[in-house]
């Protein structure tokens, strides 16, 4: 957005409006020299001319056909219906409908933001918590696999050697027995 700029006691938001503005004081310094104040018939034809023209169309301009009308009502010489309204071109309603509108988007843009935020915090934690419960389950599985008495690819040589030692005890206890008989035969 462009940097405010104040001319004649009014702030521009635009450099355009303020370049017309300047321009329209220049205009008001020309005609305002030029002018017979004394004269209210002059006054009222260069009043009617600026009106019918539509030369000014800031709030500077505005401001001196204003002062320029509040002048002509004051003179008894002139009656006051012959004294022209001043045209507005501006829909001050749209402008604020339209200032309104933008408010409205930017809140719904605002709020927009502040549901996905909302969404993606719920998001996080829902992950979080099934990735916590999966890392439990991966932990257990290995728990129940190391303490399982079947052979499986982590336990497996460990399985098999157990398997091996008790087939040579089983086999050593066998043999011993065998030996005692005859011992016992022997006799």
């Amino acid at each position: 957005m462009a940097t405010r700029s104040i001319i004649d006691g009014f702030a521009f938001a635009d450099d355009a409006d303020v370049s017309l503005a300047s321009a329209e004081i220049e205009k008001i310094k020309y005609i305002a020299g030029k002018m017979n104040m004394d004269n209210p018939r002059g006054v009222l034809a260069v009043y009617d001319k600026l009106i019918t023209s539509g030369i000014f169309v800031t709030p500077v301009g505005y401001e001196y056909l204003r002062t320029l009308q509040g002048y002509l009502y004051k003179c008894k010489d002139i009656p006051d219906d012959a004294v022209k309204e001043i045209p507005v071109p501006v829909s001050y309603t749209r402008a604020l409908n339209l200032r309104s509108e933008e408010r409205d988007e930017k809140m719904s843009q605002q709020r927009e933001a502040r549901t996905l935020r909302k969404t993606f915090r719920n998001e996080y934690k829902i992950s979080l918590i099934v990735n916590i419960i999966l890392i439990i389950v991966v932990i257990a599985m290995f728990v129940i696999t190391l303490r399982a008495e079947n052979p499986n690819m982590i336990n497996y040589r460990t399985a098999i050697l157990n398997q091996y030692s008790e087939w040579e005890q089983e086999l050593n206890e066998r043999e011993a027995a065998i030996k005692q008989k005859e011992l016992e035969l022997e006799k």
